[in-house]
């Protein structure tokens, strides 16, 4: 079998708590719950979340498939530097925003998805992978001259056209 990338799972993770977060956060929000300024800090934390986690990285075998509009978001992860490419980072980071997160009621479920999102992060760090940027692969048909087909000369119906094979018969 092959190996496990356990980054790809922590990055799915990570999208998918920082929806739940988000929505237990407009929850407080909107309900005007007590202490619903966790709420406010959940969306605050969602959405810094979501930019962070939106590229995905290159995987290590394989070809990586990039989400829509990946590229804007892989320019701010790529000028992080150290900080947003070590996934020991990321799993403090993720550890430090699910501790207000679980304060609250209505933003718990994603506070405890952001741990288990950091647990599979430090599983990343200590498998020693690392975050890099998906380059744009170059198609080698893009360097060749495109066919250009020539303007039809006749009105439809059109026959397909002759060759010189044809015409001799």
């Amino acid at each position: 079998m092959g190996k496990i990338e356990w980054a790809m799972w922590a990055n799915e993770q990570a999208l998918v708590s920082s929806v739940v977060v988000f929505l237990g956060g407009v929850l407080a929000v909107a309900g005007q719950f007590k202490y619903w300024q966790f709420g406010a800090y959940a969306i605050a934390a969602s959405a810094f979340v979501a930019i962070l986690e939106y590229p995905r990285g290159k995987r290590q075998t394989g070809r990586t498939v990039q989400r829509k509009f990946q590229y804007c978001f892989t320019v701010v992860v790529r000028t992080g530097g150290l900080i947003t490419r070590n996934y020991f980072v990321r799993f403090i980071l993720h550890l430090l925003l699910s501790v207000a997160c679980c304060f609250h009621l209505s933003t718990l479920l994603g506070g405890i998805c952001f741990m288990i999102t950091s647990a599979i992060y430090l599983m990343a760090a200590f498998k020693g992978e690392e975050w890099t940027p998906v380059e744009k692969e170059k198609d080698p048909e893009e360097d060749n001259e495109p066919n250009i087909i020539p303007q039809p000369r006749k009105p439809p119906p059109r026959r397909p056209l002759q060759t010189e094979a044809d015409n001799q018969l």
